[in-house]
């Protein structure tokens, strides 16, 4: 049974974040994730063979994708973050469209999705929605990778005060994960020089980032229920994941 009709209003909560995310986060983890990627996903996947990027934000992992060969394509919803895809990964088609509600006119040979994008789906609906989208976007057979936080990685890194301090940036980051809801909420304030560096001016800005701990046994429900199949699991760290990102997290591997 399909989930029930409504209404999906874009998620645009990364808009404020993008140009800080492109500068300090996009980079770095393209480099943890991309093993795990090559070796879980890519190693299935004909040379030269078309690869869709799920919630790809700002490009830079794209661009590994497609520097090895792979004829790739993003979506997300964030408009500034696709705008900085679009500078990382020359060349790529790009289109903003919520995961949950999105369609092309092709279909590919694979999909991915990394750095916990779906944990910002907020709900067992939305999970639904957004898998039966990529599966109807693959080949019958085409593999569907995607990683999930576990409740561990927010007990570490979501009760946490963080910033990054620059010449001409500062992000001041308050985050907290309530056990009891499984919701995550990361509160930023970032704050940047207006006009001449001489005129000491700056202009604040103030947003909220959500992720949601998903069950497991609700994910592979969404994902059988979409219509994928030989759902497997494979911890990070063991899948090749060295650095701090690994920990506490999970990925999905299953087949359209």
């Amino acid at each position: 049974m399909r989930p029930a009709a409504v209404k999906i209003e874009r998620n645009r909560e990364y808009d404020p974040f993008a140009r800080i995310y492109n500068r300090f986060w996009g980079a770095d983890y393209r480099l943890e994730a991309a093993p795990v990627v090559a070796r879980l996903l890519l190693s299935r996947v004909p040379a030269g063979g078309a690869v869709l990027d799920v919630c790809c934000g700002t490009g830079q992992f794209t661009e590994i994708v497609r520097r090895l060969g792979y004829e790739v394509a993003g979506i997300d919803a964030s408009e500034e973050m696709i705008r900085f895809a679009r500078l990382n990964a020359p060349g790529v088609e790009f289109t903003v469209a919520d995961v949950r509600d999105f369609a092309l006119d092709r279909r590919f040979d694979a999909a991915y999705s990394v750095y916990e994008s779906l944990n910002h789906v907020p709900d067992r609906a939305g999970l639904e929605l957004a898998f039966r989208c990529v599966r109807r976007r693959l080949k019958r057979g085409g593999p569907f990778l995607f990683d999930l936080n576990r409740a561990e990685a927010y007990v570490l890194y979501w009760n946490n005060l963080d910033s990054i301090v620059e010449a001409d940036s500062v992000c001041v980051m308050r985050s907290e994960f309530d056990q009891a809801a499984r919701t995550g909420k990361y509160e930023v304030t970032t704050f940047d020089p207006v006009g001449k560096a001489s005129a000491n001016r700056w202009r604040r800005e103030d947003f909220t980032l959500r992720q949601v701990c998903h069950d497991f046994a609700v994910v592979h429900d969404a994902l059988f229920r979409a219509g994928f199949k030989d759902v497997t699991m494979h911890d990070a760290r063991d899948a090749g994941m060295k650095g701090d990102a690994g920990y506490g997290r999970t990925f999905f591997l299953c087949v359209a």
